[in-house]
């Protein structure tokens, strides 16, 4: 499993390699609705725009791309995905390849 870092950025873009596929990631922060949204590209391609990122929900899942999951997780009991945790570690987002999304199901 990959733990992305997030920066302290209300709007931030990076890239990953899942398997043989370029992703690229962008994190907005809306102060307005006071939650983070989630825009993926892979190999270039839109595939999503402006999900929400929620506590332990894979913003993949509906999707069939093959890559795994990628999932926001509180470190700390109570810990909400706001502006400051997300950065702050306090909440984290990691990615899960097909084979650990399988093994974690397993083991459910």
């Amino acid at each position: 499993m990959r733990e992305f870092t997030i920066i302290d950025a209300a709007d931030q873009k990076f890239t990953a390699i899942f398997g043989n596929r370029r992703a690229t990631i962008r994190l907005r922060y809306s102060v307005f609705a006071k939650r983070w949204a989630i825009d993926l590209s892979i190999d270039d391609e839109p595939v999503m725009h402006g999900r929400r990122l929620v506590l332990n929900v894979d913003v993949l899942k509906t999707l069939s791309l093959g890559i795994g999951a990628i999932f926001i997780a509180a470190e700390t009991d109570g810990a909400e995905p706001n502006r400051e945790n997300l950065p702050g570690g306090l909440v984290r987002m990691y990615h899960a390849t097909e084979e650990e999304v399988a093994a974690a199901a397993a083991l459910a």
